[in-house]
């Protein structure tokens, strides 16, 4: 799967709970692109976010809390 640097932001944001419109606004991309990237990724489960943005960055992220 193609992945852009702003695919890891878009997922990293949302997997810290940003709403969409929120995450379009910062990244400067359309509400559906935003939201069409999330759900590629596991979006509206923010766990699967977090396990996609491991595998994205190959770090580790914080257990939740």
């Amino acid at each position: 799967m193609f992945t852009t640097p702003e695919h890891r932001t878009i997922v990293a944001m949302l997997a810290e709970g940003s709403p969409v419109w929120y995450v379009a606004a910062v990244t400067k991309s359309d509400r559906h692109h935003a939201y069409a990237v999330g759900a590629r990724y596991g979006y509206p489960d923010r766990e699967a976010l977090k396990r996609s943005l491991q595998q994205l960055t190959g770090a580790l992220l914080p257990a939740s809390a």
